[in-house]
């Protein structure tokens, strides 16, 4: 070989070398973009509010694994992309977004057995598939897989936990050389007889209706994975606009069969059918186009949609009084608001020209009926402790500021936690507060505090929300990916500075009257009662009864009118500062 061609050999391995060098650098910086837009989506409450944050992100992670399947981040950016959809639905509660889950983690698994990510991959798709899709014969294979394949892995212990639990789905032995059925997104359960303790039933449709804010509620005895959607209308051929909710592999009872057709607001009427795929489809029949959100709750099962729209919108005007509104057995709502007093002369002067003017407020005691809440060691229950204090607020709101207040119970019954806040929605309250009394199980812990929506700010605060949802700390962390498709329409920050003006006032005006009473601050929690408020809205814990010394507090008639002065003057300050009223 002579000089020349040696040299020209040289430097084209150079060349090659070089390229193929800043090829995996350009590489290695392309899965670093990408994992920091992930990380900042991560870090934003505001931008997680939006879909196409995160499909942008998914989309990004596929694109890399794509464009460079041999890198060494590939699995990693596969891994993430299934998080990121599994994040994504447990906001939408798509179903098309847990199948995009389970893909991304199959497709790992097969592509990059070596990872040590593939276990973990296995095991997130079964999880998927078992809980959210209800395949377990599908699950049973992959947990299977799991326990065969990597034995040694961080993910053995759950992957046999998979393989008990689901054993009754394991399928039938077949003959040697036959070969195993491959999984796809078309799979079909097995048939469940209409008789099967275990099959999903709607039980129920509840409804509150008014000319702006209709909330439904379909109620379930299992949880389901549902998928929602809406059409728009057809105004040349009379078809109304439409929103569905498809709940597979659900039967329907027979009160949920029947049309049922209103006259005024948002809804046209609710229908429900059996689809040929053996799921169930509810149809929302629209009198004009809405913007909804859907959400689950837990302990009893739920599915709540709430449908809101533009004044434009409206099919017809709201009534001039509330109270005009006419009282039914069908409507609990209707009940409450045709027992309410006339409201004695104001002291306080509203500001008439203003635009968000006080009006009204919505007063809810925590609890009732069947549901004792808190039980204090002398017996004090909380549902007690919760009504008295509300009354005696409701009274003092009334004298001080002269507005509307509606009690969502003023009796010892029960209401389910979605219906308190359906309460003040419809009747367009500009002020919600809900009223309890705290517990834990060190029975040192007392004093008073207050919560608004979001997510929880330390475990004692997810430990209170439980309490008060009566679910447990895990489905509280289900609950907050569902917050992050309700934050935009939450008026958190109104919530907050109502919490803080609140707690300030409680603070002040019992501790000069009560040495002992602790302050506990404002906090934060994923709380039933307040998921959906379209109003600033707080949940007061005006001590605790598991505390000897907060109980007999609690029990006094007269620490109860101190309670209630604090937040009346609470509700005036924060009312002021936002220009609800004017000053005298």
């Amino acid at each position: 070989m002579n000089t020349r061609v040696f040299t020209a050999f040289c430097l084209l391995f150079f060349s090659v070398f070089v390229v193929s060098g800043r090829c995996l650098a350009d590489a290695s910086e392309s899965y670093r973009r990408v994992r920091q837009e992930y990380d900042l989506l991560l870090a934003s409450q505001q931008k997680q509010l939006y879909r196409d944050n995160w499909q942008r992100v998914i989309d990004n992670f596929d694109r890399f694994t794509a464009n460079h399947p041999a890198h060494q981040r590939a699995p990693a950016a596969l891994y993430l992309a299934g998080k990121a959809s599994q994040r994504l639905y447990a906001i939408s509660r798509r179903a098309s977004d847990n199948e995009a889950a389970i893909l991304f983690y199959q497709r790992l698994a097969e592509n990059y057995p070596a990872s040590n990510l593939a276990d973990d991959a296995l095991v997130l798709a079964a999880a998927a598939l078992e809980t959210h899709s209800n395949r377990p014969a599908d699950a049973y294979r992959l947990y299977r897989q799991a326990v065969e394949r990597y034995p040694d892995g961080d993910m053995i212990t759950l992957a046999r936990q998979g393989v008990k639990r689901l054993a009754a789905h394991a399928p039938a032995q077949r003959p040697p050389g036959a070969s195993t059925p491959v999984m796809s997104k078309s799979t079909t359960p097995k048939p469940l007889s209409a008789g099967d303790s275990e099959q999903r039933r709607l039980l129920k449709i509840r409804h509150w209706v008014s000319p702006n804010y209709t909330r439904v509620v379909l109620e379930m005895n299992r949880s389901v994975a549902f998928s929602t959607g809406s059409l728009p209308g057809d105004p040349a051929t009379g078809l109304a606009p439409r929103i569905y909710i498809d709940l597979p592999e659900t039967l329907l009872d027979a009160g949920t069969v029947s049309p049922q057709a209103f006259e005024e607001g948002l809804l046209r009427q609710i229908r429900t059918a059996r689809q040929a795929d053996r799921s169930s489809r509810v149809v929302l029949d629209l009198a004009v186009a809405s913007e909804f959100k859907a959400f689950a709750l837990k302990d009893p099962e739920r599915i709540v949609i709430d449908l809101t729209a533009s004044k434009q919108q409206l099919r017809a005007p709201a009534p001039a009084a509330i109270r005009s509104l006419p009282p039914t057995k069908e409507d609990p709502i209707a009940q409450v608001l045709g027992s309410q007093v006339e409201e004695p002369a104001e002291r306080v002067r509203i500001a008439e020209s203003a635009t968000n003017r006080l009006r009204r407020i919505v007063v809810d005691p925590g609890h009732g009926g069947k549901d004792p809440g808190a039980i204090g060691p002398r017996g004090t229950m909380e549902k007690d402790v919760n009504l008295a204090l509300a009354l005696e607020l409701a009274r003092r709101l009334r004298r001080e500021l002269g507005c509307e207040v509606i009690l969502t119970r003023d009796t010892d019954v029960y209401l389910p936690l979605e219906e308190r806040t359906a309460i003040a929605n419809r009747v367009g309250a500009d002020l919600f507060i809900s009223i309890h009394a705290n517990a834990s199980q060190n029975r040192s812990i007392r004093g008073v505090e207050t919560y608004y929506l979001n997510f929880s700010s330390s475990e004692r605060a997810a430990a209170v929300a439980a309490r008060e949802n009566g679910t447990s700390l895990q489905q509280i962390s289900d609950l907050e990916m569902i917050l992050f498709d309700l934050m935009a329409n939450a008026k958190i920050n109104e919530s907050s500075r109502f919490a803080a003006e609140i707690q300030s006032s409680m603070v002040t005006g019992l501790q000069g009257h009560y040495s002992e009473v602790r302050d506990n601050g404002v906090r934060q929690g994923p709380f039933y009662v307040l998921l959906g408020a379209t109003m600033p809205s707080v949940l007061v814990e005006a001590g605790y009864l598991s505390n000897p010394q907060d109980e007999n507090l609690l029990r006094s008639r007269r620490y109860q009118e101190r309670v209630a002065d604090a937040i009346v003057a609470g509700v005036k300050k924060f009312a002021k500062d936002s220009r609800m009223i004017a000053h005298r």
